[in-house]
């Protein structure tokens, strides 16, 4: 009597892209298509999703393993394009001209247009302008801002090197933008509300710089 055939299955894993410098457009058409891609910035490694809707945003926590009650930044490619989504006070618009694109993080009050998976309903949204010219050159073309979380699992440290990425994230997301980090230290944080400038996370740029730049004292 023949013996049955026995079958085995393999689960292969997508292999994780690696865009090149010098050709974003497989990047910007996975972003379009609403895919997670990772990309080196002045500090760590970041992901970015397109801030279309409440399903990228879902699908960004999802990959984060990250509570889902904490906003993302938008990663914008000008101010212009920033102010589409946050009020930029005359204090506001000195700071983003003096340190952007750079290591700061500005959380600005949001317009009255901003859809709540954005700001979750805190009425405040963070703005980052990033120094690397692939990734303003990406989002300027995608003429939106992307939902930008560093690269990491919650609760684990930042990703700094491409290989991290391709470790973590393999089979995860689309694909990471080739490139390194310029800086291991982390980028500042500041909220900025009508005429009140309160610091967040201390980094690179320090406080007394931008109470400069704001022509304010301290």
């Amino acid at each position: 009597m023949t013996e049955p055939a026995t079958y085995l299955y393999i689960k292969v894993q997508k292999r994780m892209k690696i865009y090149k410098k010098n050709n974003l457009d497989e990047i910007i058409n996975d972003l379009k298509n609403n895919e997670i891609v990772a990309f080196p910035t002045e500090t760590v490694f970041g992901l970015g999703i397109i801030a279309s809707s409440e399903a990228n945003y879902l699908k960004m926590v999802d990959t984060k393993k990250r509570p889902p009650e904490k906003p993302f930044t938008l990663m914008c490619s000008s101010i212009e394009m920033a102010a589409r989504y946050v009020e930029v006070s005359d204090i506001a618009k000195k700071v983003l001209n003096k340190f952007t694109p750079g290591p700061i993080t500005l959380i600005l009050p949001k317009k009255e247009n901003v859809p709540s998976f954005i700001d979750l309903n805190s009425g405040y949204v963070g703005i980052r302008i990033p120094k690397n010219n692939e990734v303003l050159e990406v989002i300027s073309k995608i003429n939106m801002p992307l939902m930008v979380p560093s690269a990491n699992i919650s609760g684990q440290e930042p990703i700094k090197e491409q290989q991290g990425i391709i470790e973590t994230f393999n089979g995860k997301i689309s694909g990471v933008l080739e490139g390194e980090c310029a800086s291991n230290t982390p980028s500042t944080i500041v909220k900025i509300d009508k005429d009140t400038i309160i610091l967040i996370r201390r980094g690179e740029i320090s406080l007394e710089e931008i109470m400069e730049s704001a022509k304010w004292k301290l």
